[in-house]
């Protein structure tokens, strides 16, 4: 709703002689919205459908029923808190580029922007704050790796090995969204090298670094969403064909590239904290090669996706 009704006030206001939905600023602001909404429904679908296909292999008429639909549940929890911190702080962001498009009016009760910026500011408290699910997401996952219910220790040093042995030729993806899936496949790299880097540095006292759990969690959030908004874009590819699918496509590129920064970001932040001097120099060399990747003309996409929702006044992929 938050969308559509910033689509509808900038085709409508006026500045310096035409609307400001011309405005190629505004235009980025509209398309970054969508993006966020369809990686939320792709977020969000992904983790229901397979709560969904777990609690289909419960026994219902088993007397231990109960107990096995809790344990099905809590299988996902780290799903369930990534979709808890990433839909909320998404949320936000849309709610607060509304106001911006709204300008001074955005604060005026009168318009829908002020009710929906006021009233989105809870959900990054409810439910657990936003900072305890961050701590639940890399504490989960790194409890079930030191229980051996996560293979994250062997993954880990597989890619030490493969770090160690120099560029693989063998990297090269085929088939629809080749180069989308191989920047999901450097986005799960970094957080393994990072994950890593910092066991080996805290061991058991990782859990009293806040930060350092914290940056790391945000890494794992941007790749689970990176790969949701993937494996929702080549479904839509596989079923209606890749030119039919040229919105969601649009739209996961964008998202890829803005969510690759942030891990990057996030990857630099636990490696300057774990290490320095010549160590830091090569671990920063390994960060570097193992993020490499050629960029998308965002510029472009976000003009294809701002143009589709501003025709229609609203989101959608149909």
């Amino acid at each position: 709703m938050s969308l559509e009704n910033a689509i509808g006030y900038a085709k409508q206001r006026k500045a310096f002689g035409k609307v400001i939905a011309d405005f190629g600023l505004v235009r980025e602001k509209l398309a970054n919205m969508a993006v966020g909404i369809y990686t939320g429904e792709a977020l969000v679908y992904r983790t229901v459908g397979m709560m969904d296909v777990a609690l289909s292999e419960v026994d219902k008429a088993a007397a231990d029923a109960a107990k096995e639909t809790r344990k099905a549940i809590e299988e996902y929890a780290v799903e369930c808190s990534i979709i808890k911190v990433w839909g909320s702080e998404m949320v936000d962001f849309v709610v607060d580029e509304t106001v911006q498009i709204y300008g001074g009016y955005g604060f005026v009760e009168e318009y829908p922007a002020e009710r929906a910026y006021r009233d989105a500011r809870i959900n990054r408290i409810f439910e657990g704050t936003n900072e305890i699910n961050r701590l639940i997401i890399t504490g989960f996952l790194l409890k079930r790796a030191m229980s051996g219910q996560l293979a994250l220790m062997p993954a880990i040093k597989k890619l030490m090995d493969e770090v160690l042995s120099g560029p693989s030729v063998g990297d090269d993806l085929e088939g629809p969204l080749a180069d989308e899936r191989k920047l999901v496949m450097s986005a799960k790299k970094l957080g393994l090298f990072v994950a890593g880097a910092a066991t080996q540095k805290y061991m058991q006292a990782i859990q009293d670094q806040q930060e350092v759990m914290g940056a790391i969690a945000d890494m794992v959030i941007e790749t689970y969403a990176m790969e949701s908004a993937v494996l929702r874009a080549q479904k839509i590819a596989e079923r209606n064909g890749e030119a039919a699918a040229s919105l969601p496509i649009a739209m996961t590129r964008v998202y890829l590239s803005q969510a690759m920064e942030k891990i990057e970001a996030a990857a630099k932040k636990v490696i300057a904290a774990v290490a320095d001097g010549d160590m830091l120099r090569t671990q920063l060399a390994i960060l570097r090669r193992l993020a490499k990747h050629e960029p998308f003309n965002t510029i472009e996409l976000r003009q294809q996706i701002a143009q589709t929702v501003i025709e229609r006044g609203k989101y959608t992929l149909a």
